[in-house]
């Protein structure tokens, strides 16, 4: 490696472990993992960066000191929702709309949930207020949905309110959210000025809706704004102590933080509630990467990792943002990611339900600590990784490249006790179950994933990733019936490449109905008057103007529906003949999704919200190609055999075990074979080919 290379490192925390990605300037890629470490989750980034130093031959000081860019996606604010440890927040609304977040539109007694979960009256049931009835205050105002003021604010209210939630109940965070706070922000802009005056150099955190979510419904409005004063301390704590501690290692420039929305943002822009999910999103970003380049347009992303499996689309080689999603069974509104999950990760418990003696795989996770019972670390409950590792799938000697040791006889006398005995079957049976039924359940996520953009999923080739992903793409790719999987060389570490490929991105989504058609320069106006001000953020953060570009999405639908399309539209200043090619944009998008002759334009087509994203390109990795030496044969990396049961043969199978590293482009792989990495294992199952592509790809025919 040249002495004076300069890297790009990306990060990402997951439920077990921490994964890193290191970028030079000669194209080269160096990744690594350590276990997440809970308590404190820098810890396990900065103990990944030692890994993957040295892997690389230096010391931290001197991976950091030459670092141009560290980007960070974590889960510390999906963590902090999910066990309720986050900032006391009280909530200012105005006056008659109180109850708003507690009723939940009705639709919060099962947002969320599953179906088997719906149909329970024990489970289908509301979630706690993240702001309990005491903590939100009512102050006297209107505002209507024009932005015209009916009702001056009444400041005595707001003095009032600020006053009991301070003083009297001592919170650390204030979400401010008017009605129509978004159409004119000049009522709450009155609630920040007159705390300033009550309570100067407060560290209580206050956040006004207009500033972060200027979007109708007020329910998903004020949930956004209250979780992200909830998050607000818990995030920039972590943040600053992450980010002192890569200084204190050398570092010179400011640590980048991965959103939610596909991008990163210097911490000073950073939204605390765009924070969530972004761990994942790194890993929609990197297909994206790679779809670019081998031409692929419909793809399913699936990670598998320790807690969850994680899934997204790329259709027409584009991925989708939402800006109404459910996070921890709340409606938020803020641009996001389109991904679904559920609790199935290579720390999955499995279970027997004491009342009806049926087999449970999940949703709940041995996570970092314990982790799987044969980590030998404490874990009880038998795990995805133990059955995998009793059917053979894992070699116990080499679980991350063997630095790893796993313990089979403590994973099979957990098995036997708390799953095969109960059910009155043997230990291998047991495993052969979880291993069919979670297959099962993530195979249900991407068909109804796919289902509802209209499509099918033989439209789709399966990008696998995430530590366990490898080890169970073919077999949910083929229950799901796709007729290919991509596995990378850089799969393992997925979500940290693509944070590491992500762009600087700021978005703005702002409700601005209009009937279509309309004039041009109404909308030109607006948009215009948003993309400068996205762009002057943008250049803040060190971004040349001549790097950043735009990106605008508009959320359509016909007159009289309550729900909205996801329109992708040009970037340009419109003409009329512009207008009439959205709305017939619009109109194929519909008949897509909901079927051939359901349009209906004499019922008019609105325009409810846009949501504009300002991008500034950073350095990209590049991804070398390596010519076939002329041969299919994979001899030269076979590393040795062993019986590996797989379920749809219903019995051990003698099979080839390959070292990864040893396998050259070209190389043809006969099913059942197992592919050994440093950092995974890849399994072909029987009936099922493979090659290796031209980019050390596995790209597998199942």
């Amino acid at each position: 490696m040249d002495s004076n290379s300069t890297f790009v490192i990306g990060s990402d925390t997951g439920g077990t472990f921490t994964d890193i990605t290191v970028l030079t300037d000669q194209g080269e890629i160096f990744m690594d993992k350590a276990p997440t470490t809970p308590h404190d989750f820098s810890i396990g980034v900065m103990d990944a960066i030692d890994k993957v130093s040295q892997g690389m031959g230096l010391t931290r000081e001197d991976l950091l000191r030459r670092s141009v860019m560290v980007k960070h996606g974590s889960t510390v604010a999906t963590n902090a929702l999910i066990t309720r440890e986050g900032s006391k927040v009280g909530l200012i609304t105005t006056r008659g709309f109180e109850d708003t977040t507690l009723i939940m539109r009705a639709i919060g007694r099962v947002a969320g949930l599953s179906e088997e979960e719906i149909k329970h009256q024990a489970t289908a049931v509301k979630p706690e207020p993240m702001v309990p009835r005491e903590l939100i205050k009512g102050v006297t105002e209107r505002v209507d949905s024009q932005g015209k003021v009916v009702i001056p604010v009444n400041q005595d209210e707001i003095r009032e309110a600020l006053r009991c939630l301070v003083e009297e109940h001592q919170v650390q965070g204030i979400a401010v959210n008017f009605l129509f706070g978004f159409s004119n922000p000049a009522h709450e802009l009155a609630v920040r000025r007159l705390f300033q005056e009550m309570y100067p150099g407060s560290d209580i955190t206050l956040t006004c809706s207009h500033e972060i979510c200027k979007t109708i419904r007020e329910y998903s409005r004020s949930n956004t704004v209250i979780m992200n004063e909830f998050l607000a301390r818990t995030v920039h704590n972590y943040v600053s102590r992450l980010g002192r501690q890569l200084a204190e290692s050398g570092y010179q420039r400011p640590l980048l933080v991965m959103q939610a929305n596909g991008g990163v943002v210097h911490p000073d822009e950073m939204v605390p509630v765009g924070t969530i999910s972004s761990g994942p999103s790194g890993g929609v970003i990197a297909s994206k990467f790679v779809a670019d380049i081998l031409g692929h347009k419909n793809v399913v992303t699936t990670d598998m990792g320790g807690t969850s499996f994680d899934v997204s689309l790329l259709i027409d080689g584009h991925w989708r943002n939402m800006l109404d999603s459910i996070v921890e069974r709340f409606h938020v509104s803020w641009p996001m990611m389109d991904i679904q999950s559920i609790g199935a990760g290579g720390g999955t418990i499995s279970t027997v339900d004491p009342v009806t003696g049926q087999l449970r795989v999940g949703p709940k996770s041995a996570g970092a600590a314990p982790g799987p019972v044969c980590y030998g670390a404490g874990g009880q409950h038998p795990t995805i990784t133990d059955a995998d590792l009793i059917l053979g799938l894992l070699d116990p000697d080499y679980f991350l490249g063997g630095r790893m040791k796993l313990n089979k006889a403590l994973a099979e006398k957990a098995m036997r006790e708390k799953i095969a005995e109960p059910l009155g079957m043997d230990v291998v049976e047991a495993a052969a179950g979880i291993y069919e039924i979670i297959n099962a359940s993530m195979s249900d996520l991407i068909r109804k994933q796919v289902v509802t953009t209209g499509r099918i999923p033989a439209e789709f080739v399966i990008y696998s990733f995430g530590g366990a992903g490898p080890v169970h793409a073919a077999a949910y790719g083929a229950e799901l019936g796709a007729s290919k999987c991509y596995i990378f060389p850089m799969s393992a570490v997925f979500s940290a490449f693509g944070v590491a490929a992500a762009d600087i991105i700021m978005s703005h989504p702002e409700t601005f109905r209009q009937r279509l058609p309309v004039d041009p320069e109404v909308l030109n106006r607006k948009i215009e008057s948003v993309e400068s001000e996205l762009q002057a953020a943008i250049e803040r953060q060190g971004i040349r103007r001549e790097d950043i570009s735009f990106r605008r999405t508009f959320y359509m639908r016909y007159g009289k529906q309550l729900n909205d399309l996801e329109i992708q539209v040009p970037t340009k200043r419109y003409t009329e003949e512009d207008i009439q090619a959205i709305m017939a944009l619009f109109e194929r998008k519909y008949e897509d999704v909901y079927g051939h002759g359901s349009g209906y334009r004499e019922a008019g087509i609105l325009l409810i919200s846009f949501n504009i994203e300002a991008i500034g390109a950073t350095i990209k990795p590049r991804l070398a190609t390596v010519p076939s030496n002329g041969s299919r044969s994979p001899e030269g990396a076979v590393k040795g055999k062993r019986l590996v049961y797989f379920p749809k043969v219903g019995d051990f199978v003698e099979t080839r075990v390959y070292d990864y590293l040893k396998l050259k482009a070209g190389h043809g792989l006969e099913g059942p074979a197992i592919v050994e990495t440093p950092i995974t294992t890849i399994i072909i199952p029987p009936q099922a080919t493979a090659v290796v592509d031209s980019y050390l790809n596995i790209e597998m025919v199942i």
